[in-house]
């Protein structure tokens, strides 16, 4: 019995169908920059990626070393996701240890139709001393289904500010919470600004990529050999590659069969 549970459960994820990429901190996108896109069937994910030393998010000359990025993410409801990566520096571990922690969340503001994109709000909570990894964002969303393929193409706008504590202070949360220009205070670029990407899947399991993060001209190519794994290889500006792999489960575990008849009868 036990192992016909595990099968069932394992035809189920493998079942699951994946709407498109994710970027390098696991949230729907591209390369570094968010897409609104919204996987429709509440997805789990779990991704990887890797980011060269010379373009890290951690900017200080003396902070500069590659990225291991460790992602997972959960649809919770029709209109907000929760996601948290861990950035693994393994030049630094020795010292930082597992490395720096990221939790942020995703909230649906527009529905896409014929004429309007989708549009998405991401706001990383206020509160860290070290607000290396925190952005906040609105970022909107069309796809263009055409008779060569599908195109999609995001288009948004990061803020400059994050709200840091100040340590050495001890009132209260909110009395001791601070404005600060990330790029000024903490050497942090990213999704500075105004960002955009692009994509384009000749066919639904194949595309290429290119995005402006802000900063740089990024492009890439990815891969979806199954439903439930998208494979990509980036490269920042034509000078350094990187790579990243999703996977995406459905949170209904329940088994196809069962699904269809349950849709049947609704």
């Amino acid at each position: 019995m036990r192992i016909r549970i595990t099968l069932l459960l394992l035809l189920s994820l493998i079942g699951t169908k994946v709407h498109s990429q994710v970027n390098i901190m696991g949230k729907p996108g591209y390369i570094n920059t968010p897409s609104a896109e919204w996987f429709v069937e509440k997805p789990l994910g779990f991704s990887f990626s890797y980011v060269p030393n010379e373009y890290s998010l951690f900017n200080h000359q003396e902070d500069l070393n590659e990225i291991n990025f460790y992602n997972v993410r959960a649809d919770f409801t029709s209109f907000m996701s929760v996601n948290l990566s861990l950035a693994y520096r393994p030049d630094r571990s020795s010292r930082i240890g597992v490395g720096d922690r990221q939790l942020d969340f995703r909230f649906k503001i527009l529905k896409e139709s014929k004429y309007l994109p989708v549009l998405v709000l991401g706001w990383t909570p206020p509160g860290t001393r070290l607000p290396i990894l925190a952005h906040d964002y609105i970022v909107a969303t069309k796809n263009f289904e055409t008779s060569i393929g599908t195109i999609q193409w995001s288009a948004g706008y990061g803020s400059p500010y994050v709200f840091t504590r100040n340590a050495r202070q001890d009132n209260t949360f909110w009395k001791s919470l601070k404005v600060r220009d990330k790029r000024e205070e903490y050497g942090n670029d990213y999704l500075y600004g105004f960002f955009s990407a692009v994509s384009y899947k000749p066919v639904s399991f194949v595309g290429i990529t290119a995005e402006y993060d802000s900063n740089s001209l990024n492009a890439g190519a990815f891969i979806q050999p199954w439903e439930w794994l998208i494979l990509q290889g980036t490269t920042y500006e034509g000078k350094e590659f990187a790579f990243s792999a999703a996977l995406n489960f459905s949170l209904d575990f329940l088994p196809n069969s069962l699904r269809k008849d349950e849709k049947a009868q609704d």
